[in-house]
């Protein structure tokens, strides 16, 4: 099996999550934003069981069938899990620290991919969650991404995927969802600090349901919505609209 190079400079979260592996269960990175308050990630929870996920993951899982991909999967626990239940799961990441320990871990097919890059792989499933819509990173992107769903579902293929809706925060406060240069609400930017490490700002999207429905639609894919909870935190399912 081939190994992961992995340059800790780029690299926070992996860093941390091999850290955490190695014993050190204290470790955690903090999250800046453009759009919420500085957060942090506890290394533990990034390697929960399936018995203390939340009622979108469980879901999510359970929703699953066919050969599987599990996308940004961290430290694998969601294909872990899949795994166990006898399932068909390839796990991809672009942190080659993630990598790493999905590999240390057993996950038995764990690839450091950016899925915009695969192009030969078909899958009945394609699983994005923890916010996993963000990966798309704007509404441009996420135009973008749901017409590369043709390269990466079978005919019948489902991809499960889920987001926050953060249009009535902004609607609260007497403010539009978009700006004055029309950049929508759920767009938002990310840095991940880690011991002093910084990872380099990235893109991520937050986006209501409403708008990820009609963005379906005009690529001629269905969005059903499968559960909300009271947070406006939501998991869909899309797939080919079959007239």
């Amino acid at each position: 099996m081939t190994r992961c190079i992995l340059d800790k400079n780029k690299d926070p979260l992996g860093t941390m999550l091999i850290d955490f592996f190695s014993g050190d269960s204290d470790a955690f990175l903090n999250v800046w934003s453009s759009t919420f308050e500085i957060s942090t990630m506890l290394g533990e929870t990034m390697f929960r069981g399936f018995e203390k996920m939340n009622d979108i993951e469980q879901c999510a899982l359970k929703a699953c069938q066919g050969r599987i991909l599990d996308v940004g999967a961290g430290a694998g626990c969601h294909s872990l899990v899949l795994q166990s239940w006898g399932l068909d799961v390839d796990a991809i990441d672009i942190s080659p620290g993630c990598v790493e320990v999905m590999r240390s871990r057993g996950v038995e097919k764990s690839y450091h991919r950016n899925i915009m890059d695969l192009k030969t792989s078909r899958f009945d499933t394609v699983l994005m969650l923890m916010n996993g819509i963000g990966i798309s990173g704007t509404l441009d992107g996420l135009n973008l991404f749901i017409q590369h769903l043709d390269t990466l579902l079978t005919p019948s293929g489902q991809l499960l995927v889920d987001s926050t809706d953060l249009s009535g925060k902004f609607l609260e406060m007497g403010e539009s969802v978009y700006d004055k240069e029309g950049g929508y609400c759920g767009e938002t930017d990310f840095v991940m600090i880690y011991k002093g490490l910084r990872s380099d700002p990235f893109s991520w999207l937050y986006v209501n349901f409403e708008l990820l429905q009609t963005i379906c639609s005009f690529h001629g894919f269905r969005c059903d919505k499968l559960i909300e909870t009271d947070e406006k935190h939501f998991l869909t399912r899309i797939y080919r609209s079959i007239e």
